[in-house]
């Protein structure tokens, strides 16, 4: 029985040891977790896409892209002042942001009257500078321009036409 009350001591006593030794080989740790809140973007249209004055003739087309380049096609002549759409957006300082063109055509109507008949299709919109860009890491802000190509029909109604177009940024 000696025996047998000895065994159960070592037996007690390895079984203990192993518990110790299996408690100092793990290991934990704490992490830390962080966000940062961006400020929200706000976009404001500076100055409208402006194709200046046209003849009509036979029609055509009046392309004034965003880097302030124009080009026409067909019959139309064309003169004034010509510039693109500017836009400043503001946001969290150094942050970058991606502007977002209009997929679908914008129409000009005469005298901005959407009842009208007369109209004119403003398509192929791009953007100064091209892809994502970076906001000023002082003041948060950034400046980009938007240039449109303007359909002219054959002998188009004379006066001024004028119509909008959605342009949004977001963070990149």
């Amino acid at each position: 029985m000696r025996n047998s009350l000895r065994f159960v001591a070592v037996g007690a006593a390895l079984a203990a040891a192993s518990f110790a030794t299996s408690a100092s080989a793990a290991a934990s740790a704490t992490a830390t977790a962080t966000a940062e809140i961006l400020q929200s973007l706000t976009l404001t249209a500076d100055t409208a896409l402006d194709f200046g004055q046209i003849a009509a003739n036979t029609g055509g087309t009046v392309k004034v892209n965003a880097d302030s380049t124009v080009v026409q096609t067909g019959a139309v002549v064309w003169t004034g002042t010509r510039a693109p759409a500017g836009f400043t957006v503001t946001g969290t300082k150094g942050a970058s942001v991606v502007v977002t063109l209009p997929t679908v055509a914008s129409t000009l109507y005469l005298g901005g009257n959407t009842a009208s008949p007369s109209k004119m299709t403003l398509d192929q919109f791009n953007v100064d500078p091209v892809g994502g860009f970076q906001l000023d890491a002082t003041t948060g802000k950034a400046n980009f321009n938007v240039g449109g190509r303007l359909t002219v029909g054959s002998a188009q109604t004379a006066g001024t036409y004028s119509g909008t177009f959605a342009v949004s940024v977001e963070y990149q």
